[in-house]
């Protein structure tokens, strides 16, 4: 048997079978990475991790064909991270992620196939690596052979890593560089567990003025219900002219004016809870630099004067409709902290699973505003999330009575399957705002509706990068383009200060100067900040403007960062 196995090791360690095997390896990671100037990086990764293995085995051929999987499935993590959030896989994902328990039901209960077939592969290659560690021979020598050949390994990973002076620390994980991503992020271990990095950017900035944690209520009697909808993976189909939509579907993405109004989002393809975290709190997730996917879990406890608590000051019953647990990625508990009285989450709600339509949240929505106004003399603030344009898009969700087949919207099938449940999700938004309409209320209604991000369905109709440039690097690129629109019922809207196309951390201060609402010197000195900065936030070409405003807020103990 012995005799048997290694013959087999020694198959593989062949040139004519290893340089083939391993120059697939190499294509795996170019296509996981998109950029050529990554793959040596990932062979001193290889070769670290081949070190590392071997003096601990002191097995050759076990060793580099164990570190070159490891490598490539990393590379396929991350890449189905990207897919599915937006960034590329992090080491503190194995502390954020992975223990969050709610987060993990639903990745395994959406993309069931997926990590059926991955602990399947996973499963083969492990019983291949046993028999590959009981056939290859042991090989003897110095320990301090080995120990110098890993600690130079490890050092030629380090001067390998093509890295661009000046380049944010976030644009590695929005980038795409999916191959790299983990090994890159070691890097990030040096900072204490918890600790912002925003932290060094405040310290920084000179104290220019001083903000109060003041709030103008205006008129206590005149004071409109108020209602947010994060419409889920929602775009303007507009911006693909590869697709086709109706008529009547495209104009329910416009305000009250007639018109589009586009909005950039800080995250593709996932990490909802990110662009909610900028609309509530007024601040940028890219500011926060990798730690962005996890604003929630950080930041929790650490922002005052938030666009809730604002109106739960000015006497505003304050309410967040969620359609994931209360726990996934903590965002309920954030959620809470930031000012919102009443959270109703999945548990609360019990839909038969996550992929209901819109109506089912709007008619616990309607359920909720009539018994309040029938109950409660305050002003209402809801906000709502909604869920059925989510991924994954490989199964139909619409039911062909409420939306025939053809014609189709694209003509790759999960494009015209997203395109159909956004086709579907309008309608059910659209009889929403008719009940706004018919009954607004004794001061009246708003309503503001958002996308939060792309669908990975349409990012084959991305256009390529300029100069070779990654268009996920881009934080103005189509890739973070969505929209938003604003109603007034029974209340009148000045659509000015919502003209400009902004980033998303403007857009709670541009709705309070839109439609009359409570204010807070916060919010206003966000309204000068985007008009200062051409409706720019992370990216404002004064980039001292937006320290300085968030050292105000730090000082006045309204962002604690420490």
């Amino acid at each position: 048997m012995k005799s048997i196995l290694g013959r087999g090791v020694a198959w593989l360690a062949h040139p004519v079978i290893a340089a083939p095997i391993f120059v697939g390896a190499l294509l795996a990671l170019h296509h996981f990475d998109t950029r050529w100037a990554f793959v040596p990086f990932l062979v001193t990764i290889m070769a670290a991790l081949t070190s590392v293995l071997f003096l601990l085995s002191r097995r050759l051929v076990f060793s580099a064909y164990v570190a070159v999987t490891i490598v490539v499935l990393i590379g396929a993590m991350s890449e189905a991270k990207f897919q599915l959030k937006g960034f590329s896989l992090h080491v503190f994902d194995l502390a954020f992620t992975g223990l969050d328990a709610s987060a993990l039901q639903f990745l395994a209960g959406s993309y069931f196939h997926l990590l059926a077939a991955g602990l399947a592969a996973l499963a083969a290659v492990s019983v291949f690596f046993v028999i590959l560690f009981k056939g290859d021979r042991v090989i003897r020598s110095p320990w301090w052979l080995k120990t110098g050949v890993t600690g130079a390994a490890v050092g030629a990973a380090i001067i390998a890593y093509p890295h661009r002076p000046g380049e944010p620390s976030y644009t590695h994980y929005i980038s795409g560089y999916n191959a790299s991503s983990f090994f890159v992020s070691l890097g990030d271990l040096h900072l204490p567990f918890g600790q912002i990095t925003l932290v060094d950017v405040v310290e920084a900035a000179p104290a220019k003025g001083r903000m109060t944690n003041d709030v103008a209520c205006g008129d206590m009697t005149a004071r409109p219900d108020v209602f947010f909808v994060l419409s889920e993976s929602h775009t303007d189909p507009a911006n693909f002219p590869q697709v086709a939509i109706p008529d009547a579907t495209s104009k329910v993405f416009q305000s009250d004016d007639g018109k589009v109004h586009p909005m950039y989002v800080e995250t593709f393809g996932g990490g909802t809870w990110v662009t909610n975290f900028s609309v509530m709190t007024g601040l940028s997730g890219s500011d926060f630099g990798w730690q962005s996917p996890y604003v929630t879990q950080m930041m929790e406890s650490r922002v005052r004067a938030s666009f809730p608590e604002l109106l739960a000051r000015c006497g505003y019953r304050t309410v967040a409709i969620m359609p994931m647990d209360f726990s996934f990625v903590n965002e309920g508990a954030f959620l809470k902290s930031l000012g919102f009285l009443d959270v109703i989450d999945y548990q609360a709600m019990a839909p038969k699973d996550h992929f209901v339509r819109d109506r089912f949240y709007f008619d616990v929505a309607e359920k909720l505003i009539r018994e309040h106004r029938r109950t409660d003399s305050r002003p209402l603030f809801l906000a709502l999330q909604t869920m059925f344009p989510h991924g994954p898009y490989d199964r139909s969700l619409v039911d062909e009575a409420e939306l025939p087949p053809e014609p189709r919207y694209a003509a790759d099938a999960e494009a015209n399957e997203y395109l159909r449940r956004i086709a579907v999700s309008k309608r059910d938004f659209q009889a929403f705002l008719k009940e706004r309409e018919a009954v607004p209320g004794g001061s009246g209604s708003v309503v503001l509706e958002y996308g939060d991000h792309q669908a990975t369905a349409t990012k084959s109709y991305l256009p390529q990068g300029e100069n070779g440039l990654n268009i996920f690097a881009d934080l103005h690129s189509l890739a973070y383009r969505t929209y938003f629109s604003v109603h007034g019922y029974g209340r009148t809207i000045d659509m000015k200060p919502l003209s400009l196309p902004m980033d998303v951390g403007f857009l709670s201060a541009s709705l309070i100067e839109a439609a009359g609402l409570p204010t807070s010197p916060m919010f206003r000195s966000l309204a000068e900040l985007r008009d200062a900065c051409g409706g720019r936030y992370h990216e404002c070409r004064d980039r001292d403007k937006v320290d300085a405003h968030l050292k105000q807020r730090s000082d006045a103990g309204l962002l604690r960062l420490y």
